[in-house]
């Protein structure tokens, strides 16, 4: 019995041995795929925050000088970016394709890649590991550059908008966007997100089954955009994994979804559907020819149509105007209690906008009392505003907005009007930041 326990000892110890040896050996390769992020956004769509920060991220496509990052970390509004490889200096980066519902991006350093020497991480595209094994995440942690942290993988999780990896690796500020590796074969599995915050046990990574999917189809020359599907779900509040039409915003013409419906499957791509980040990466690339296997009143059925793909996020625009930046409204359900077509993403300190006391999230129907339709309408009404200051009077330059603010007391919603002097006025574009 004794030998017995010294052999399994013996071997136990090998096996962690190993184990060290491999995660030294991952992370050393690491150090020739992984990349430093610079993000300066000056003006700040509804999600992002106007100011620099730090990030990480890994190459994708040596040839093409592509790297992969998270969204948040590039930003989905105008931003200037600045990339570094490990040893190398830091250069220009442009975002090629902004994902409007992964936290998933890709950035081109051109022939910078090749010229920097530099690896391309080995990618697990297929199904995520198991709830166990050993991963490592690396990046940058509040600046601590090249850094590799272990644990395993916890679990799968949907309960946040998407559908994620969680592990128990710490992720901290700088680590998102860098990539989380299976010590196990030594590939990147997820791309490192988000953490609970006060907790160095919980945190999140986008799993690469979906991000491969995506450079996939941009490698083809392909939109890899996800649908866009104006649904609200029942809330899958004891987590039966079931994907239940509460109300469907879609246009007639459109896919013919109906209350109560439970998607199911997609026919010859994916026989189960559990949430709506597995149904977009069935329907990627597919949205001329729609077909979803739906529970309806008892009995499975298949329901046929077209989708349009989501907004591009660098074609988003925005008109900015005395310190707020106006856009399009980006509520699902904002047709139920039609908010109308343009919000307030951001009011700058100090500006003429705080000073008329409007606030992000108001919902813009008039100025001077005539309704706007968009921001690109917006901005044409104080073009030609200003046009006129100095002509007609000293209030010439000033326009009066009727505004509507969520409320949350007796009504949904309360009713402002407040008087703005133009002092600024500038479409918001990709170039913005430039």
């Amino acid at each position: 019995m004794r030998k017995l326990s010294l052999t399994a000892a013996v071997l136990l110890a090998a096996t962690a041995h190993a184990q060290s040896d491999n995660s030294e050996r991952v992370f050393q390769n690491a150090l020739k795929y992984t990349a430093q992020i610079k993000a300066a956004v000056p003006l700040p769509f509804d999600g992002d925050r106007k100011g620099f920060s730090t990030g990480s991220g890994f190459l994708v496509d040596r040839e093409r000088g592509w790297v992969m990052t998270n969204a948040h970390v590039v930003s989905r509004s105008p931003v200037k970016l600045e990339l570094s490889f490990h040893g190398t200096e830091f250069g220009e980066a442009k975002r090629v394709y902004v994902d409007p519902f992964l936290d998933l991006a890709i950035v081109s350093v051109g022939d910078r890649a090749r010229d920097a020497k530099v690896d391309e991480a080995p990618l697990d595209c297929g199904e995520p590991p198991p709830v166990g094994q050993a991963v490592g995440a690396f990046g940058h942690p509040w600046g601590l550059k090249y850094t590799g942290t272990r644990g395993i993988i916890s679990g799968v999780t949907a309960r946040m908008e998407t559908e994620l990896l969680q592990t128990d690796a710490p992720i901290n500020p700088g680590n998102s966007g860098g990539a989380l590796i299976s010590f196990t074969s030594g590939k990147v599995v997820g791309i490192n997100t988000a953490s609970f915050s006060g907790s160095q046990n919980t945190n999140f990574a986008v799993a690469m089954k979906y991000a491969c999917r995506v450079l996939d189809m941009l490698r083809q020359g392909k939109d890899p955009s996800p649908p866009d599907m104006p649904i609200v779900y029942f809330k899958d509040l004891d987590e039966k994994k079931i994907l239940r039409v509460a109300k469907s915003y879609l246009q007639p013409g459109l896919l013919p979804l109906q209350t109560r419906d439970v998607i199911k499957g997609v026919p010859g791509v994916a026989d189960k559907i559990e949430n709506e980040t597995q149904l977009f990466h069935a329907l990627r690339g597919r949205l001329d020819n729609v077909v979803l296997k739906v529970e309806r009143g008892g009995a499975d059925i298949e329901v046929r149509g077209r989708l349009k793909p989501s907004p591009h996020v660098l074609a988003r625009s925005g008109t900015f105007v005395s310190g707020i930046l106006f856009g399009p409204v980006g509520i699902r359900d904002g047709a139920e209690v039609n908010v109308g077509n343009i919000s307030v993403h951001y009011v700058e300190a100090g500006s003429q906008g705080q000073f008329s006391e409007i606030q992000r999230g108001d919902f813009l129907e008039e100025v001077d009392g005539a309704a706007v339709k968009n921001h690109e309408d917006l901005f044409e009404v104080l073009s030609k505003k200003r046009a006129a200051n100095g002509t007609a009077g000293p209030n010439a330059d000033t326009v009066t907005m009727k505004l509507r603010r969520i409320d949350g007391g007796k009504g949904i919603f309360t009713y402002i009007e407040r008087k703005l002097r133009v002092t600024r006025l500038e479409r918001v574009t990709e170039k913005s930041a430039l």
